[in-house]
């Protein structure tokens, strides 16, 4: 079906409007992919915030012109969602790096994350988007509109089914940076909000009424400038001065064993490595040492030839590493769980310092594939043999978030891979006394060494700018790093050049940072100020609503 469009405001866009918003069929879907798949590089390591005004603006242009189709819900539906299939499988496509370690085994797998995740994730934008729809009007109203409605989007997103909320439109701004730093006051969640409002204000330039309104049409823009000045403003205040720190030494090491040769060579070559680190390296009584998740591929706190040798080399320190258990049950079962321990050189008698389980468990990955889908057990084929089991019993979620105490440490928040994704984490940890900082383990050795590594790295700084506590990173192959409670880098690993291994060997020594104070958003009015932002749209989207 074609319509026709007449574009009225800002003469120099009403040619471009008019363009996008004529667009029809499989032209209208293309383009849509195209514009989402471009946002991509608004996320690290690129961090090019800016082109999500070309998207945001193009997909509404869009929109403007599927709402005037007959169908316009099945118009407005599929150009949100195509525009969401670009975006996720673009910023997402490493997801597709674990199926090809053993490409041999796994590659016939691809169309998982390469068309069911991209497929499936867009869905949610297309609903949200065709609810928008219902909401549309040829006005600014528009705007808050389709804030309103994408960002409620991602908050579904990243709660569904346990969510997936990777690549929100808010973690866009560098992470220590002067406008990152809105995250302290709402969240993440907050600052997508905040983010997408800002990014799509100069589609309100232009639109198809007939009516002069040009003041009213500058208005969301004129806003965006003044919140982006103020944003600006404040958070270069929050980060005018370093961090103070603490006396306590943070050692990171990571063996930088590739993926592909971890389950192969078992575990001796690569505890000799860390064995290495531990005895060649500066060190001194008292230094808290972070090996990555997983750091050995075996069951350390079963394995008591290699605790007995780690606690030969540890000495007057304290170790904190990840590692995969298991619990006997009364059936003779195993019951396995990805851990994170704290060990000292008597571990070998008298077990861990402390020890904390993962409960937000991968789907697929460490959930029981059979406990999600009924043809599960199959898919638990996909992942490499040593795991396969484990995979498809299932891994089993520990009681939740809690600070970690263990003598002579300070009190930490522990957090393994996937959830350093989620801000509720921290933030319920810390309902009660607050810790002083984080620490958080993961093996980005899956991800590939492109994009997914950055940004992993990137999202967990975040974790930091909320809680206003400082963040020890160690990832197997990724950023293993010490950030400070702003999100700004402290201090980084860096290779071992005469690492024997051959392996990505690294190794970092430096101090902790002092907590910075507590944050707007770890108090109540911090969690919900989504909310109330989102209630100030619905009324300025009423306001300025024009059919």
């Amino acid at each position: 079906m074609t319509h026709e469009v007449r574009s009225h405001g800002f003469t120099a866009l009403g040619p471009l409007h008019e363009a996008f918003a004529r667009l029809t069929g499989w032209a209208a879907v293309a383009t849509c992919i195209l514009l989402g798949a471009f946002s991509a590089v608004a996320f690290a390591p690129f961090h090019f915030s800016a082109v999500l005004v070309i998207s945001f603006t193009g997909l509404i242009w869009m929109l403007d012109g599927a709402r005037g189709h007959r169908k316009w819900g099945k118009a407005v539906f599929l150009r949100c969602w195509a525009f969401g299939v670009g975006f996720f499988l673009i910023s997402m496509h490493w997801t597709a790096a674990p199926f090809l370690v053993e490409p041999e085994k796994h590659a016939i797998f691809l169309w998982m994350p390469l068309v069911l995740l991209p497929g499936g994730m867009a869905i949610i934008w297309g609903v949200f988007g065709a609810m928008a729809g219902a909401f549309w009007s040829a006005s600014p109203s528009r705007i808050f509109v389709f804030a309103f409605f994408f960002a409620l989007a991602e908050y579904v997103r990243g709660h569904l089914f346990g969510g997936f909320p990777w690549n929100l439109p808010g973690t866009t701004w560098v992470p220590g940076g002067a406008l990152s730093q809105g995250a302290s006051l709402g969240g993440v969640y907050w600052l997508t909000l905040v983010t997408v409002f800002l990014m799509s204000t100069p589609a309100a330039l232009v639109d198809t009424r007939d009516a002069r309104g040009l003041m009213l049409r500058i208005a969301p823009s004129f806003a965006a400038v003044i919140l982006l000045a103020l944003g600006w403003s404040w958070g270069s205040q929050r980060i005018a001065t370093p961090s103070a720190m603490t006396d306590q030494t943070v050692v990171l090491m990571d063996s930088g064993v590739p993926q592909d040769e971890k389950w192969e060579i078992g575990p001796d070559p690569i505890l000799i490595e860390y064995l290495r680190l531990l005895s060649n390296q500066e060190g001194e009584p008292g230094d808290i040492i972070i090996w990555p998740e997983g750091a050995l591929p075996t069951t350390l706190l079963q394995d008591a030839n290699a605790l007995d040798a780690v606690g030969a080399y540890l000495g007057p320190r304290k170790l904190i590493v990840g590692t995969t258990r298991y619990e006997i049950t009364g059936d003779n079962s195993r019951d396995y769980y990805n851990s994170l321990t704290v060990i000292d050189d008597t571990a070998i008698r008298s077990g861990p310092v402390a020890l904390y389980d993962k409960h937000r468990l991968v789907p697929f990955g460490e959930l029981a594939a059979a406990q999600i889908i009924p043809f599960g057990e199959a898919l638990s084929g996909i992942l490499p043999g040593a795991i396969q089991r484990m995979a498809r019993d299932g891994f089993h979620p520990g009681p939740g978030p809690a600070v970690i105490y263990a003598d002579d440490i300070p009190p930490f928040v522990a957090m393994i891979c996937y959830e350093g994704l989620y801000p509720s984490i921290p933030r319920n940890a810390n309902l009660g006394a607050r810790a002083d900082w984080l620490v958080l383990i993961s093996n980005d050795a899956w991800f590939g060494g492109g994009m997914g590594p950055a940004q992993h790295y990137a999202q967990n700084r975040y974790r930091a700018i909320e809680t206003g506590l400082p963040l020890a990173r160690v990832a197997s192959r990724g950023a293993s790093a010490m950030v400070d409670g702003h999100g700004r880098e402290v201090f980084r690993a860096a290779p071992v050049t005469d690492a024997p291994s051959g392996w990505n060997t690294d190794f970092g020594r430096g101090k902790l940072p002092a907590p910075a104070p507590v944050t707007l958003y770890q108090t109540r009015l911090g969690l919900l100020l989504f909310w109330l932002t989102l209630s100030l749209f619905v009324g300025l989207a009423f306001l300025t609503w024009r059919r």
